[in-house]
Parts: structure tokens; C-alpha cells; sequence
């Protein structure tokens, strides 16, 4: 491993709810931009339920309130683009970097590919027989269908069925991209709070549950922690929070990821 370059862990002990999960992840990214060349690689949870909208999606055409207070779902808008993304029994990562090795890259679709191959010997590790998507649907990226109606390029798909899906955010100097893992199967309820037939996410993804079984929160999560030390020959930092980065973590919960202007207002 270079020297110059840093990489963190953070690996949650208790899974959080939607405003803190997004603060956080925005954190990392405001100290990837602040110190060159770090990396900050995050495993996590969701409690309670959560449901996640991009960046400069309506909420009222990608998700059914009445439904989400029904079954005590939040919501959330990511500071990231992309669907719409139910988390509920599933592992999310989240990577922000400055490191060149990243932002070498012009183009987010570059950055993807290459944490696509990190992702895919995680899923190698549960002994997963996964493979990276080539290419686009047609014609299904531009509508408000959730993010795991199909897969898109340099997503990862298990025999044809979407099994991660990402979104990313870059400035100058960083980037952030989160994903969803789906653990266990929660495919019927994520079609009916966001008006889909179910039989289009019946065919189109699966999960960690279906495919072998095992829904153990840490064996999967340490299967991607391997997958990226593999992938990038880097050993990890553990990072632990300091009283800076909890003021700055409230703040974002307070003043954005909790409120009523970022979440329901564009």
C-alpha cells in the first residue's frame, strides 16, 4: 500500500435511521475533499425501514406516502442521483475518495467499473456466480421506475437479476457512491410502496436470501471488506468519529436530511 494514501473503515455497530445514514455518507465525502488522497469505505444499516430517493427525483411520483406511514417506512432524499431504493434487511456501503486512483477519471462511469470489480469479489466470496452488466436498457433509464427494475451498465446482476445498486456524486476533488445490497427478499413490499407491478422487481432483482440462503449481516459485510482490500491491495485505518465530525453530522441531520425543504420540496 502507498504510504500517501489512506483508506478507512467504518463498520456501524447498530444500524441507523435514513438522516444519519446520509449524513454520514455525506460526511466522508466533505473529508475526502479536505484531505487528499483518503478513502473512507462504510458498511451499514437501516433502522427503521427506509426508502431512498435521488437526488432530483419527486416524491410524490416515486413513492406512496400513505403507504410509507402505514408500514413505518422512512424517507430520505440522497445527496447522490438514481431511483428509488427501498432499504429494508440489506447491507449498503458507501466509499468517498480524493485518492488519484479514483479521480484520475473523467467520467463517473470509469469509477463505477472500477468498484464494480471490488463489489463482484465480495459476492465471488459468498460464492456468488455474479457477473457486471455491459450495457443499458433501453428506454428504462429515463423513467421513475425504482432503481431495481433493471440493471444498468457496470451494475452487478446475479443469472440476469440486479443484485447492487449504486449512485454517485462528484465535485472537483471527490466523489461519493453509495449502493444497496439486498439481504433478504423484501421484493413484493418495495413494488407496492412504489406503485410497480411486482412482477417487474420479481424478475428483475434478487438478493443474498434468495440466491444462497444466508442472511448474516457481518459474514456478507466482511465478504466485502475483503473484496475491496483484494481489489485495491490496500489494508484499512479504522476510523473513529471525533467531536468535529459529530457537530458536523448532527448538523446535516438537523438542518437537511430531517428536513421537510430537502426530503419533500423540489
Amino acid at each position: 500500500m502507498n504510504r500517501n494514501k489512506t483508506w478507512y473503515l467504518i463498520t456501524d455497530k447498530n444500524h441507523n435511521n435514513a438522516a444519519y445514514n446520509m449524513a454520514v455518507d455525506e460526511l466522508i465525502l466533505i473529508k475526502s475533499e479536505e484531505n487528499k488522497d483518503t478513502t473512507f469505505l462504510r458498511f451499514y444499516g437501516w433502522n427503521p425501514p427506509s426508502i431512498s430517493i435521488g437526488r432530483s427525483q419527486k416524491h410524490k411520483k416515486v413513492a406512496n406516502l400513505e403507504l410509507l406511514k402505514k408500514y413505518g417506512i422512512d424517507l430520505v432524499r440522497r445527496p447522490t442521483g438514481g431511483k428509488t431504493v427501498l432499504h429494508y434487511d440489506e447491507l449498503t456501503y458507501s466509499i468517498a475518495s480524493s485518492d488519484n486512483i479514483f479521480m484520475s477519471f473523467t467520467s463517473i462511469r470509469d469509477v463505477y467499473n472500477l468498484l464494480a470489480k471490488a463489489l463482484l469479489k465480495g459476492l465471488q466470496n459468498l460464492e456468488l456466480d455474479a457477473e457486471i452488466i455491459s450495457k443499458d436498457p433501453k428506454g428504462l433509464v429515463k423513467t421513475d421506475m425504482p432503481c431495481f427494475s433493471y440493471p444498468t451498465r457496470d451494475e452487478i446482476v446475479i443469472k440476469g437479476k440486479k443484485i447492487i445498486g449504486s449512485a454517485q456524486k462528484r465535485s472537483k476533488t471527490a466523489f461519493l457512491q453509495h449502493g444497496s445490497i439486498p439481504v433478504k427478499d423484501r421484493r413484493e413490499l418495495y413494488a407496492e410502496i412504489t406503485g410497480v407491478d411486482k412482477q417487474i422487481l420479481l424478475d428483475s432483482m434478487t438478493s443474498i436470501e434468495l440466491e444462497i440462503g444466508d442472511t448474516d449481516f457481518h459474514i456478507i459485510r466482511d465478504s466485502f471488506v475483503k473484496g475491496f482490500k483484494d481489489e485495491f491491495k490496500i489494508d484499512f485505518k479504522e476510523y473513529v468519529f471525533d467531536k468535529e465530525d459529530i457537530k458536523t453530522i448532527n448538523s446535516l441531520i438537523n438542518n437537511k436530511y430531517s428536513s421537510i425543504d430537502w426530503n419533500y420540496e423540489l
